[in-house]
């Protein structure tokens, strides 16, 4: 007697453990989504924010930033500095963008500089440069094939980029987008230029 109400009350439990499984609501994509770890929007409206005082300056020339492409980038301890940096490019149809990708010929580029090209901002956290504040807002300009310089909002010199060098204008057949973050930030952009942004 005492065996068989063992049994049974060993069924019974059983009945209500996959009761209970069935009953519980599995994770759907959906609800995975919901939660996700990285606010795209919310950075980009973020970034739009910190960078509205550099959109006058930007309006002298009739230029306005791709802030849907931005490129992001976040580590610590890279090569013994924090890293996080925020790129934004001209968009394509920036005047400042159209006369870039003309030729030297077509339109020389000591009639255009200083030429806006890009922004950058260096977000907390971010040891990786000495000059530059983070949440500030800085413009890359070309200044020669050979030189760029970075300036504040209201166009004020802040520092020169480590190196530049924009061998290629013009070409049909350019070297793809690239970044490199390396607690300096190098990357290869509009038809065969290359920057680089390190700590001095």
């Amino acid at each position: 007697m005492t065996r068989r109400l063992g049994v049974f009350l060993g069924l019974i439990l059983v009945v209500l453990m996959v009761v209970g499984c069935l009953f519980q609501r599995p994770a759907t994509p959906t609800s995975a989504m919901s939660s996700s770890v990285f606010d795209r929007q919310g950075l980009i409206e973020r970034v739009q924010e910190r960078c509205e005082p550099i959109e006058a300056l930007l309006a002298e020339t009739g230029d306005t930033l791709d802030y849907e492409n931005l490129r992001f980038f976040t580590a610590t301890k890279l090569n013994g500095a924090d890293e996080t940096v925020v790129s934004i490019f001209l968009t394509e149809d920036s005047p400042s963008s159209q006369a870039a990708m003309l030729t030297e010929e077509e339109s020389p580029l000591e009639a255009l500089a200083p030429l806006p090209f890009a922004v950058l901002l260096p977000l907390e956290p971010c040891t990786s440069f000495s000059i530059l504040q983070n949440g500030v807002p800085y413009l890359y300009r070309i200044l020669s094939y050979e030189q760029a310089e970075l300036v504040d909002a209201e166009g004020k010199f802040v520092r020169y980029a480590t190196e530049f060098s924009w061998e290629e204008r013009g070409t049909s057949d350019p070297e793809p987008e690239w970044h490199k973050y390396i607690g300096n930030y190098i990357f290869h952009f509009l038809r065969c230029a290359t920057i680089s942004t390190n700590q001095n």
